[in-house]
């Protein structure tokens, strides 16, 4: 029997947007995943805090957008965990779980620019594959040429797909001011929204 391939998709998700979904619908069938789990950040590292909504806030609107989805799921790994949320922790968090699994790690192309300032990086490429979505603006061949020259054992994945341009704090700032977002927001993500109070000016 062959080990369960699970991939781990990081982020704020603040909010959500159908972006993420077709992301990790398209890594899931590219790299043959068991699973996706999304795993919002408790405190994102690179991000002030006060910036950033409320974690439980945001693991309730990822539920809400992947709850028709049964190859999605949700983990509150680094919820549970105190701190700012490295992936390493996490990927290695995940590798005691699941000592026979086979993990990946995906990401946009726009962190790969930064990807050797990440902390403890080689902890990460050491147990996960990264899957690397692209973005605009962003040359991901020449990115990934970079990473593999520095890493040479690295298994690195671009996905086969368009670089998607939605951003979520652009999102936000629609929200704020009452413009309609559905088009872009999962079933039920925006009224969620308004039932909690978030994003308002």
């Amino acid at each position: 029997m062959s080990a369960r391939r699970v991939c781990l998709f990081g982020g704020t998700f603040d909010p959500p947007h159908v972006g993420h979904l077709l992301i990790a619908q398209v890594a899931a069938e590219e790299w043959g995943a068991d699973v996706v789990l999304f795993v919002p950040a408790s405190v994102p590292p690179h991000k002030a805090p006060e910036g950033v909504s409320g974690a439980l806030d945001r693991v309730a609107l990822v539920e809400k957008a992947i709850g028709e989805f049964p190859l999605f799921d949700v983990s509150r790994i680094e919820l549970d965990r105190p701190g700012p949320s490295f992936t390493a922790d996490t990927v290695l968090q995940f590798r005691e779980m699941w000592p026979d699994a086979k993990l990946a790690f995906l990401l946009g192309a726009d962190m790969l620019q930064t990807f050797f300032t990440w902390e403890r990086v080689q902890d990460l490429v050491a147990h996960a594959d990264l899957l690397v979505a692209p973005r605009p603006q962003v040359d991901l061949e020449s990115s990934a040429r970079q990473v593999r020259l520095e890493m040479p054992d690295i298994a690195l994945q671009p996905l086969d797909m368009p670089a998607l341009d939605i951003s979520s704090s652009w999102l936000r700032n629609r929200l704020a001011q009452n413009l309609r977002c559905e088009f872009l927001l999962p079933k039920g993500v925006a009224e969620l929204i308004v039932q909690k109070g978030m994003y308002k000016s």
